[in-house]
């Protein structure tokens, strides 16, 4: 005899809260009790191992605020966009303030939203439907970017203050950037210095550098390694003196940051190197290892998606946003908008174009089903 026994599991989503419908995943499963049977009478019952059935009736919320219309697509690339000092006149490391409200104003009509370096190598993008994902990197902790008024309260004409103020007023931008900061650089990118050192009282310094992280952990943004003072790697004299411009680095953020939090992110200073390569991803200084789950380039254009075969977690290249930089990249999505990476809102999920099937890193996402869309990326929803 078989009974069949049949009831639903819900697994939380790792997203942050977006709206109670995504707070959980539904998954039906089902098993069988066998009855078995002797010369002396039924025997005991036993539970067979439980089999997941596919999920093919969960449905997607739809997003909250503008989504880009195209069809899922997470094989396509992803902007992890470079930001410096905010100021004028405006070049390739410096940004207005007008302009970055208006770069995160473009991004969200066209259906971009934030996560961090931490979350697209991990393949945590719990984005809604229809969404892609774009990576802020925010470099060196310098002049403009997070700044506190007297009263304790974010500067809004800061990098963080507007970015705190178009979450507010945009309840569809959540999760953050990831700020790659230099503990021990000179003003002004003394680790969010809003004046030189020798002008601040060291408690008064240490106070206001821990307020920010706090803030920036807290509110769902990275904390990256950038060296302690923006060490060019290709210049070390040995293997000792890059670990120690890495490990000191690390050292120096990490007195701020809770006791269990991973620092997962190292961004080449300048883009160099060091002769050996792999001191870049992991290495020893103090008796202490440091290793990281992904290493950034400076330049190079949108990254490949972290479920592609193509992407390399300890090469990931970026968009310095430069004037005219952004707009020419979202020209070219409006024109090709097959290579975009386009969320099908399952994060259990990899919606993969039929046509670029070859191209999923199964090895590295054993347990990630894969959905196939379609014979092209272009097709409508």
């Amino acid at each position: 005899m078989v009974v069949t026994f049949c009831f639903v599991v819900a697994v939380k989503s790792r997203c942050i809260p977006r709206c109670a419908l995504r707070g959980a995943l539904l998954f039906p499963v089902c098993f069988n009790l066998f009855a078995c049977e002797s010369d002396d009478g039924p025997g005991p019952v036993e539970a067979a191992e439980p089999e997941v059935a596919p999920v093919n009736d969960v449905v997607p919320a739809d997003p909250i605020g503008p989504s880009s219309g195209l069809p899922p697509n997470e094989l396509g690339e992803i902007m992890v966009l470079e930001y410096h000092r905010l100021g004028e006149p405006e070049g390739e490391f410096h940004r207005s303030a007008k302009n970055f409200r208006g770069d995160l104003e473009r991004l969200y009509e066209a259906g971009f939203r934030p996560i961090t370096v931490r979350q697209m190598v991990s393949g945590d993008i719990d984005l809604p439907r229809g969404t892609s994902p774009v990576v802020f990197t925010i470099d060196d902790s310098s002049l403009g970017q997070f700044y506190l008024l007297d009263d304790g309260t974010i500067d809004p004409n800061s990098m963080a203050g507007i970015w705190e103020a178009f979450q507010r007023e945009h309840p569809g931008w959540e999760g953050g950037a990831t700020w790659c900061v230099l503990p021990a650089a000179d003003y002004p990118s003394n680790f969010f210095g809003e004046r030189p050192r020798r002008e601040v009282a060291k408690e008064v310094r240490e106070e206001r550098i821990q307020r920010k992280v706090d803030y920036l952990i807290q509110n769902g943004h990275e904390i990256c390694n950038h060296t302690l003072y923006h060490a060019r790697l290709d210049k070390a004299k040995d293997d000792l003196w890059v670990q120690e411009w890495i490990g000191r680095g690390e050292d120096s953020v990490r007195v701020y940051l809770p006791e269990d939090y991973d620092i997962a992110t190292f961004a080449l200073p300048l883009g160099m190197w060091p002769k050996n390569r792999e001191l870049a991803k992991r290495g020893v200084y103090k008796g202490r290892e440091y290793s990281y789950d992904a290493v950034l380039e400076v330049t190079g254009g949108p990254s490949e998606s972290p479920f592609s075969v193509e992407f390399d977690p300890f090469s990931i290249p970026r968009v310095i946003v430069a004037p005219g930089a952004l707009t020419r990249k979202l020209d070219r999505y409006r024109t090709h908008p097959s290579t975009r990476y386009v969320s099908d809102g399952l994060p259990g999920t990899v919606a993969i174009p039929a046509t670029d099937a070859h191209r999923f890193a199964q090895d590295r996402w054993p347990d990630r089903a894969r959905k196939v869309t379609g014979d092209s990326p272009s097709e409508g929803l």
